[in-house]
């Protein structure tokens, strides 16, 4: 799953637009996990959904769910998309990823996967010892997670479940966009086509 749906109020423009290595960045998370396996891949979009969802046309093996609450925060795009996954029943565990986050890619992806297949069944990115996100999560603890409320996403319910959690250390690919900043920053990255 593919969160997505944000205003990108602090960058004054619908960052999922802004192109890295020749993709938007939503088109690019949405390509990392099909690429690392994750099917089927939901991207939920709320703010900005009729610019964005073209950047997602022609890619085989995403869906998009619209949050049309996206407003009162991440919990409910990450609900949105948990009901949006229910409706198939071939998974038993959900990728929690991020559309704002260019430098995930499918090999970072695979690395969590591979821990949730080696037994883990909370598995997180760990930056600078603290959970994040991309996360994984056991299809048991969906109902919990449709529970959470705010803008806060996951990230409190996972910190309370330390002794259950794989953390997978990724410091070296945190970049988050948020702000125009940050976008320059990513801008400023070798390899940018």
């Amino acid at each position: 799953m593919i969160l997505a749906a944000g205003g990108s109020a602090r960058m004054g423009r619908p960052k999922q637009l802004i192109a890295y290595e020749g993709q938007p960045l939503v088109a690019r998370a949405a390509t990392a996990a099909r690429d690392a396996g994750a099917d089927p891949v939901v991207v939920v979009l709320g703010a900005h959904a009729g610019e964005i969802e073209p950047a997602l046309a022609g890619l085989a093996g995403v869906t998009v769910a619209l949050n049309p609450a996206w407003e009162s925060g991440l919990a409910s795009s990450l609900a949105t998309g948990l009901r949006a996954a229910l409706r198939d029943d071939r998974w038993d565990g959900v990728l929690v990823t991020l559309a704002d986050q260019p430098l995930i890619d499918a090999d970072v992806l695979r690395r969590l996967i591979t821990a949730f297949l080696g037994g883990a069944r909370l598995v997180a990115s760990g930056y600078e010892g603290m959970p994040g996100v991309p996360a994984l999560f056991g299809r048991e603890h969906v109902p919990e997670l449709l529970t959470l409320t705010g803008d806060s996403g996951a990230g409190p319910w996972l910190r309370k479940r330390l002794s259950e959690l794989m953390i997978i250390p990724l410091d070296a690919v945190l970049l988050d966009l948020d702000t125009p900043a940050d976008a320059a920053r990513l801008a400023r990255r070798p390899g940018l086509r």
